[in-house]
């Protein structure tokens, strides 16, 4: 009963004190602020539209602009003066004002006429023909207008058209900067009534144009009307003029609002239009504004009350249904945690509670038996199970953790758990600690080897994987993992790897890793541009310590020549048995050409030196020949630069021996050097298999 009690209060304050609040707060500021919004509503429409009328009038003035600051209009209307307008039918620059004038009323609908005017008033160019030759009675007005307010006149009635004209007025400069003249344009305010037209205002405004001497004009056009006139015309009358009369530009909201709404609750509002002296106007009737948020506020009041009342009958309804089911649920949660694990649901409704209670009873009872399992599987297998938990920060391990590993952590946080005391190699430490990082922060798995000290002392092989779980957030709840222990098959698998990589006798690269080096090296040489080196080395006359002194001796012979390469190229590059008593070498990253030529001189040098033979008891000097290729100089690819090193090697033994030479730049002749590269193949092939077969 208690439960039901605080449901329906819970669930009906839950209800009530929001939309309550949200109906006190929102017809308040309804109300009290609705002046505002509106006005800041028809702000950005007067604006918006305020722009589209700027960039006409703007084009308008551009138009101008152009038209008065051509050579060809400033020569016309000088030599019309010079000529005192005679013979202007033959006048070239005459054709092209009239040209241009027919061109600028044809590009704009709403010209009325355009016509050019001398400073004396003389028509000198027009759209409309008869008007050429005639002087202006008021050109000294359109020459004063021209001066101001950008060009632009006020609106006018013209004879030729049905609707209000306008007209802007432009002076046309000589080199010297002198007025001699100006361009008279007449347009019509069909676009400007079109701008008027397409506002979206509401049907309590109305919006129009008014021009610096007060005309106004509205859409659709009835007639102009001067604010200053005692007509009462609705919606502008004398009060606007009033207010224009005395109010700053930047201020005309606030003044308006402010006298108007003391005297016939309308809203005025206005912005300037392209420095022209034309304003934008909108007039709103306050009082039916007022009307109408006064009865939205009505109705938000009533819809709140009527929600609220079916919210709290609803809420009963549902408490009075739903509290036996949950009570239920809440017994048993509470048995369960209290570790009850017999405790049951016992729900007899027919509806979706008793499949909820069923389904949590098998819930339960596989969650026991999985608890069960894991723990006998954890404590069976010989690998190491381990657990993170995020909540608590601790880490669980299985109870042979300790067989492999002597750690004793102080407690069962992250901190000082294994995941951090382990014993890491140093050369797997660093990537450890990235796994372990990574694991911990960003990666939902990871899987790595790492090499490990045990608890003998010895460092082990030992692969850990760990994957992460998360809770229905996708927040990261455990890290579940195993430690295996791989020692036995790494070292198995890199005692064979090394065997297939090396070559039995001299501890060097076989012929196929080393090729396989080669190549990565040569693809890493394309990337930096650095400057490498390959040397194929050639005992000279080995076959005699083979007939003299017997192939013990031979082996002897080879296993030095190994070792003097490997110490000459450690730390400089890899070195391989090619096969017999062939050698190869790259050398990687020199600096200079010749510090090849200088390394395969050493490498020459010590060889001379010679070594005592433990077989023979004699010392033993060897000799040899050596061939010099670069990469992606001498070939572009393995082959190719084996065989230019070859080649050069094999004309060292064809010029007397035991010395070294460069191979050929493929840069130089990529033909010769192909057909030379054929060549070597052939005639090397034979030669070099007897070798192999012997000796490999």
């Amino acid at each position: 009963m208690i439960i039901k009690a605080k449901l329906i209060i819970v669930f009906s304050l839950m209800i009530i004190i929001p939309i309550v609040i949200i109906n006190v707060v929102s017809a308040n500021i309804i109300k009290d602020n609705c002046t505002e919004v509106y006005v800041n509503s028809v702000e950005r429409s007067m604006k918006n539209q305020a722009d589209d009328i700027n960039f006409y009038c703007e084009t308008i003035i551009s138009n101008a602009k152009h038209f008065t600051i051509q050579n060809h209009v400033r020569d016309y209307v000088k030599e019309a003066e010079q000529h005192n307008f005679e013979n202007l039918d033959e006048n070239e620059n005459y054709a092209y004002v009239m040209e241009q004038l027919k061109l600028y009323a044809d590009g704009d609908r709403s010209v009325i006429k355009a016509m050019v005017i001398e400073n004396s008033g003389m028509v000198i160019a027009s759209t409309a023909e008869e008007k050429i030759g005639r002087r202006l009675s008021n050109y000294k007005e359109l020459f004063s207008l021209a001066l101001e307010n950008n060009g632009f006149s006020d609106i006018f009635i013209d004879s030729n058209t049905e609707s209000p004209a306008f007209s802007i007025t432009k002076s046309i400069y000589s080199e010297k900067n002198e007025r001699i003249g100006v361009l008279y344009v007449v347009y019509d305010t069909m676009n400007i009534q079109s701008y008027i037209n397409s506002m979206k205002l509401d049907k309590y405004t109305n919006a129009a144009v008014m021009d610096s001497g007060g005309n106004v004009l509205e859409y659709p056009y009835k007639s102009l009307k001067p604010y200053g006139n005692n007509t009462n015309y609705s919606p502008y009358s004398n009060e606007l003029a009033a207010i224009l009369s005395g109010a700053n530009h930047e201020n005309y909201i606030n003044v308006m609002v402010e006298k108007i709404v003391e005297r016939k609750q309308k809203l005025y509002y206005t912005t300037e239009i392209s420095n022209s002296g034309w304003m934008l106007i909108s007039v709103t009737d306050k009082f039916s504004w007022d009307d109408t948020i006064s009865a939205l506020c009505n109705i938000l009041h009533w819809l709140s009350a009527i929600i609220c009342v079916l919210c709290i009958v609803l809420v009963c309804i549902f408490a009075i249904w739903f509290t036996k089911p949950v009570m239920e649920i809440l017994r048993v949660f509470r048995e369960k945690k209290n570790g009850n694990v017999n405790s049951r649901f016992d729900i007899r409704t027919k509806d979706e509670f008793s499949t909820i209670g069923h389904a949590f009873n098998s819930m339960f009872d596989n969650i026991f038996e999985s608890e069960q399992r894991y723990r006998t599987i954890v404590e069976m297998t010989n690998n190491i199970i381990f657990e993170v938990n995020y909540k608590k920060g601790t880490v669980f391990t299985s109870k042979n953790f300790n067989k492999k590993f002597s750690l004793r952590p102080k407690d069962d946080s992250l901190t000082e758990s294994f995941l951090y005391k382990l014993r890491v190699h140093k050369d797997d430490r660093e990537r450890y600690a990235a796994d372990l990082e990574r694991i911990l922060n960003s990666a939902n798995f990871i899987q790595g080897e790492y090499r490990v000290k045990s608890i003998y002392g010895d460092f082990i092989w030992i692969m850990i994987k760990a994957t992460k779980f998360f809770d229905r957030n996708e927040n990261p709840t455990k890290i579940v993992g195993v430690i295996v222990d791989i020692d036995r098959e790494k070292k198995s698998e890199m005692h064979l790897l090394y065997k297939a990589s090396y070559d039995n006798l001299t501890q060097l690269y076989n012929r196929e890793t080393f090729l396989k080096s080669l190549a990565e090296e040569l693809e890493i040489s394309m990337v930096k541009k650095s400057l490498d080196a390959v040397m194929f080395i050639d005992l000279d006359d080995f076959k005699f310590f083979n007939d003299q002194y017997g192939h013990a001796c031979g082996d002897e012979v080879l296993k030095f020549v190994a070792d003097t390469i490997k110490e000459i190229s450690f730390e400089r590059g890899f070195a391989g048995r090619f096969g017999g008593d062939e050698f190869v070498v790259c050398f990687t990253n020199l600096t200079l050409y010749g510090d090849s030529g200088k390394i395969a001189q050493e490498i020459i040098d010590v060889l001379g030196k010679g070594f005592v033979s433990e077989s023979t008891g004699m010392k033993l000097s060897i000799k040899c020949s050596i061939g010099i290729a670069f990469l992606r100089e001498s070939g572009k690819t393995t082959e190719e630069i084996i065989a230019a090193a070859d080649e050069a090697m094999y004309n060292i033994k064809k010029h007397g021996k035991s010395a070294y030479a460069y191979a050929k730049s493929v840069s130089k002749s990529d033909a010769v050097y192909q057909s030379n590269t054929s060549k070597i193949t052939s005639s090397r092939l034979c030669r070099r298999m007897v070798k192999e077969k012997r000796y490999v």
